[in-house]
């Protein structure tokens, strides 16, 4: 049985930091490599050619929708596959990719796009992972829309309603959150003009309030980003994609924790983790909230419920260790503040046994 093709479509510019090790990851499994140029003057071109890449020079235009479209008008490909520059795909698990697209839920062709778990490097030695579409049928249909945050889902929903998508979990690695990466490319003051463009292109697309109230959190401005995750929270009400209405709420437990507004932190959690039980990450918020007003039994207690619970599921963007080690270790913490050693050390060994689960899964997703 010959194996689908896949074409990697990339749009970059001034990437020769992080290029190589981005196509490495993948340059085994893909069949060409696209990459739209909007203006390098580093060895971002040369770094490209020399995977045998095609690259289209193309101006930049303001929106990063019209740069990916463009790259995948050349793609031949049966699959398109995007990343960024500063990602890369697990080299162990990357060959698995061109075996799970000829199971027959993808034969079939039931799915039409696949979801991959990305581990996003924060600072400190920190990780959040979720789960991100990145590949989709190559269909001309299928096309990107809006300056940033570019949505393809949406195009994909219009021509097929009741479209599945594939979940697996094959790694992708984005340092693109490390907050030196951001101030070096000043990416943060690009995007909120883009955000603020889109928003008045695109009313009715709430989901902008909450990437610019992400956007202002990570500039430090609290009052704006608490205002803008309001905003989209008081829209997105009616919403069914909980996954991004859940990653609001905890933006919004973060910015009220940063804020010290701790007894609206904790009032606000207590909402969240009505709507959202299996959000592990909300508990650990609400017992920063407990441990700051000095309630460190209620704060052991909310850890403990969220070590109950486990790892969070249903693609929730969340902090790994929620659940298993991070849980232990932030007890460990409290009991050690508490004077209760025992405990303590009961809970900084369990963190210590701990370990992420790598297995590879595959399973079908109803979008609607």
């Amino acid at each position: 049985m010959d194996k689908p093709s896949i074409s990697l479509c990339m749009i970059v510019k001034n990437e020769e930091k992080y290029l190589p090790k981005c196509l490495s990851s993948v340059q085994r499994i893909v069949d060409e490599i696209i990459i739209v140029d909007t203006g390098s003057t580093d060895d971002t071109v040369s770094i490209a050619k020399a995977f045998g890449a095609k690259v289209i020079q193309m101006p930049w235009q303001d929106s990063f929708a019209d740069a990916r479209n463009r790259s995948i008008e050349e793609a031949t490909g049966d699959w398109i596959l995007w990343l960024d520059a500063d990602e890369e795909m697990d080299v162990d698990e990357s060959d698995k990719l061109k075996e799970l697209l000829t199971r027959d839920a993808v034969r079939e062709q039931r799915i039409e796009g696949i979801q991959f778990m990305f581990w996003n490097h924060l600072e400190g030695g920190g990780l959040e992972h979720n789960y991100l579409l990145r590949m989709v049928r190559n269909r001309p249909q299928y096309r990107f829309e809006g300056r940033i945050h570019e949505q393809i889902l949406p195009i994909m929903l219009k021509f097929n309603p009741r479209l599945q998508l594939g979940q697996v979990d094959i790694h992708v690695h984005h340092y693109g959150y490390l907050v030196k990466n951001v101030v070096d490319q000043d990416k943060t003051r690009r995007n909120i003009t883009l955000l603020q463009q889109s928003m008045a292109e695109y009313p009715e697309y709430s989901y902008y309030f909450y990437y610019l109230g992400v956007e202002l959190y990570r500039m430090n401005e609290l009052e704006g980003a608490l205002r803008n995750i309001n905003v989209f929270l008081n829209r997105a009400a009616g919403l069914t994609g909980k996954v991004l209405v859940a990653s609001a709420h905890k933006y919004k437990l973060m910015i009220l924790a940063d804020m010290k507004r701790y007894h609206d932190l904790i009032r606000h959690s207590e909402e969240s983790i009505a709507r959202f039980p299996g959000f592990t990450d909300l508990y650990h918020l609400r017992a920063v909230g407990f441990d700051a007003l000095g309630e460190s039994d209620k704060a052991m207690d909310s850890l403990r419920q969220a070590l109950n619970i486990g790892p969070s599921e249903g693609g929730y963007p969340t902090r790994a260790g929620c659940g298993t080690h991070l849980t232990c270790r932030d007890l460990g913490i409290l009991y050690a503040a508490a004077g209760n050693s025992k405990d303590a050390d009961l809970y900084y060994t369990l963190a210590s046994l701990m370990s992420v689960n790598t297995a590879i899964t595959f399973k079908e997703l109803s979008v609607v």
